[in-house]
């Protein structure tokens, strides 16, 4: 006889659950990193910008505006993409505490199947060994 958890299809669907939170936490934290590296790559030219603005002697009125502009484009860049980076953190954290939450679900469910197989397991080998005793009283008795 084999082991049927009766509720099977209910940890499935936790499984499912569990499978779906790790692949939208996956998602937003691939977002966040993309993110970083956007801050990165602007912080890296606003080095570059910086790095002109220095070169003051050789640049006339304009182009120093010119450069000052650019900053302050770079800063207003990085201003935006610090608050998505703040705003996807919050998700980030919202989807790592969903999926925590999923995860003990499906454990919760797994651990009752596992106790059920045991339980099943255990009763089998009773009705085995009672099979078995019988079994060994009968030869027994004709014997005698």
């Amino acid at each position: 006889m084999k082991f049927n958890f009766s509720f099977q299809k209910v940890l499935d669907f936790k499984e499912n659950e569990k499978e779906i939170a790790h692949q939208e936490y996956g998602t937003v934290k691939l977002q966040q990193t993309q993110i970083e590296e956007q801050i990165e790559g602007l912080e890296m030219v606003k080095d570059e910008i910086f790095n002109q603005y220095n070169q003051v002697h050789r640049k006339t009125v304009w182009e120093i505006l010119e450069v000052q502009q650019e900053i302050e484009h770079v800063n207003l860049k990085m201003k935006q993409l610090e608050n998505q980076s703040q705003i996807i953190h919050k998700k980030m954290e919202e989807k790592h505490q969903l999926l925590i939450e999923k995860s003990q679900e499906a454990k919760m469910w797994n651990q009752w199947k596992a106790k059920s197989k045991e339980a099943f397991q255990k009763q089998m080998d009773r009705k085995e060994q009672a099979m078995l005793d019988e079994m060994a009283i009968l030869r027994y008795s004709r014997r005698i």
